[in-house]
């Protein structure tokens, strides 16, 4: 419950800074409009939690962290470290590859070539997407000859 209750007021303090910012209009929105609806959304979400734990009762807090494997969450922490050091100086698309490769690998097992298939095929999809359609470059770092 107190973890829904943190996350509501959170939510509503980012609608209203959106709303603060300007919705504008529908067909022109303004510099808030996603963060306003972002914010109603999170919102709305931590109020059906906070329900339903009044509803159903909610557990002690000391219940959420019993089984959290802590080794795990220090490796996945390093690896976003080391991911945002070296970023820029060696490409989102290395980067990225080996990241999802030894999470899916090492943190938490699968099939090699469920995660060849699945770094791959996120990588590069993601790449495209926002390289490609939506015009945001990325790093290309060490790529860089032939991501162009």
């Amino acid at each position: 419950m107190w973890g829904g209750l943190v996350w509501l007021v959170l939510g509503i303090f980012v609608a209203f800074q959106g709303y603060e910012l300007g919705l504008g209009q529908t067909r022109e929105p303004g510099s808030g409009f996603a963060i306003f609806w972002l914010g109603l959304l999170t919102a709305a979400f931590a109020a059906s939690i906070v329900f339903s734990a009044i509803k159903n009762g909610s557990e002690d807090i000391a219940s959420l962290w019993r089984e959290t494997r802590w080794g795990k969450v220090m490796l996945i922490i390093a690896l976003l470290l080391v991911f945002g050091y070296l970023f820029d100086t060696i490409g989102f698309v290395i980067c990225s590859l080996a990241l999802l490769l030894v999470l899916m690998r090492f943190v938490d097992p699968v099939a090699w070539p469920t995660a060849l298939l699945v770094s791959f095929g996120a990588t590069f999809g993601i790449w495209y997407v926002m390289n490609k359609l939506l015009l945001i470059q990325l790093p290309n770092g060490w790529l860089s000859p032939w991501l162009g």
